[in-house]
C-alpha cells in the first residue's frame, strides 16, 4: 500500500467529523485476536486480518468482515470494541464521530439477539463519552445480503431503541443500507427507511460505490437521502451531480477503501477531488481503518498530497460534513466551534 508521512503533521491535530466509519470493521487485530483466544475461535494468523492491496472486487473484501464478526459474541465484546473505536477515533483528531454497525451481520450465526448487540454498542458508546471529548452518533445498518425478515425485524428493534428513552439511546441517529448494491430491488426496502425516518432517524444510503451513477439516481428517488455512502460514481453524470448539489446531498467518500475495492483504479484517479471542486458536498472517512490497516489521518494525507487539498478545503470538508450529521444541534453546538470559529 501507498504510504505517506504524517509524522510530525499538524493533520493529526485538525479536529475532525468523520460521518462514515464501521464498527464491524476496525477492529484492533490484536482485539481480534484477543476475543478469538478467549472464545476457542479460530480466525487465522493476524497477517490475514488485514488487507494491504486491491482485491478481486468489493464482495471479496466484504468477505474479509468473518473474522472480524466472528468475536463479536457477546454484548461485552462489542461494548468493548465501541470504546476502541470510539478511541481510535479521537486518537484521528475526531470530535464528531458517527459510528455505523449492522446487527444483523453482528448476530449471524450467533446466538446473540438485537437487544444485546445494540445494549453493547450503547454501553461502550457511553463508555468511552465519559473519558473522551467526542460526541458520538449511531447509524443502524441493514445488510442487502440478509434475509428480508431478519431486516424488518432489526429495524424495528433499532426504532423501538431509538424511541425507548434508555440512556443514550437518543444517539441512535442514522439508517443505512449496505452491502452489494447490483442486482437488488431497493424497493423493497423502502417501507423500512421510512420507518426509520418516521422514527426521526437520518437517512444514508451506501450507493455508486462499485455500481454506476444510475443507481445513485435511483436512490436518490427512491429514498431522498440526506447523505450518499461513497457514492462517487456519480462523478461524470452531470444530471446526478447537479442533484447531489441542488438538493444538498452529501458523499460519504472513502479514497483508500474505494482503492482496495476496486472501486477505483488507483488513489491518484480517486474522484474526491474532482467532486469537491465541482460543488458536490463531500466528506473524507476511513470506512473501515483497522481492517484495512489505515487511520483516518492517512485519508487526510492523501487529500492532501495526492489531491492538493488547501487547509481551506480540509476545512470545507469538515464544515460540510457537521452540516450534514443526524445528530441534533444540541449535541452538535458543543463542538461547533471547532469548525466554525467566531461563529
Amino acid at each position: 500500500m501507498e504510504t505517506f508521512n504524517t509524522k510530525g503533521s499538524d493533520l493529526r491535530a485538525l479536529a475532525k467529523v468523520e460521518l462514515h466509519r464501521h464498527l464491524d470493521g476496525s477492529v484492533r487485530v490484536e482485539t481480534i485476536l484477543e476475543l478469538a483466544r478467549s472464545q476457542g475461535i479460530d480466525v487465522g494468523p493476524a497477517e490475514r486480518l488485514t488487507i494491504a492491496s486491491p482485491m478481486e472486487d468489493l464482495a471479496a473484501v466484504l468477505a474479509c468482515f468473518g473474522a472480524l464478526s466472528a468475536v463479536l459474541g457477546s454484548a461485552e465484546a462489542l461494548a468493548r470494541v465501541t470504546f476502541e473505536n470510539i478511541e481510535d477515533a479521537y486518537r484521528d483528531g475526531v470530535r464528531l464521530l458517527e459510528l455505523r454497525f449492522a446487527p444483523p451481520f453482528i448476530a449471524q450465526g450467533k446466538a446473540l439477539s438485537n437487544d444485546e448487540i445494540i445494549e453493547g454498542v450503547l454501553d461502550g458508546m457511553t463508555r468511552a463519552a465519559a473519558r473522551y471529548p467526542v460526541e458520538v452518533g449511531l447509524i443502524g445498518i441493514l445488510p442487502r445480503g440478509a434475509p428480508l425478515e431478519v431486516n424488518r425485524r432489526a429495524t424495528r428493534d433499532l426504532v423501538r431503541w431509538r424511541t425507548n428513552g434508555a440512556p443514550g439511546a437518543d444517539r441512535i441517529c442514522g439508517f443505512d443500507l449496505a452491502d452489494r448494491e447490483a442486482g437488488v430491488d431497493p424497493a423493497v426496502y423502502l417501507p423500512m427507511v421510512e420507518e426509520a425516518r418516521e422514527a426521526g432517524m437520518g437517512i444514508t444510503i451506501h450507493s455508486g460505490e462499485d455500481t454506476d451513477a444510475a443507481h445513485v439516481a435511483r436512490t436518490l428517488e427512491l429514498f431522498t437521502p440526506r447523505r450518499i455512502g461513497h457514492g462517487i460514481r456519480a462523478w461524470g453524470d452531470r444530471e446526478v451531480m447537479a442533484r447531489l448539489r441542488d438538493e444538498d446531498v452529501l458523499l460519504e467518500v472513502c479514497p483508500t477503501s474505494n482503492w482496495l475495492t476496486r472501486a477505483v483504479p488507483s488513489l491518484a484517479s480517486h474522484p474526491l477531488p474532482l467532486l469537491h471542486r465541482a460543488g458536490v458536498p463531500v466528506s473524507i472517512n476511513s470506512d473501515d481503518p483497522r481492517l484495512m490497516a489505515i487511520d483516518l489521518v492517512h485519508e487526510y494525507e492523501i487529500c492532501r498530497s495526492l489531491y492538493g487539498f488547501t487547509d481551506g478545503e480540509l476545512a470545507a470538508t469538515n464544515r460540510a460534513a457537521f452540516a450534514h450529521s443526524f445528530l441534533p444541534a444540541a449535541v452538535t453546538d458543543r463542538v461547533k466551534g471547532l469548525f466554525f470559529p467566531g461563529g
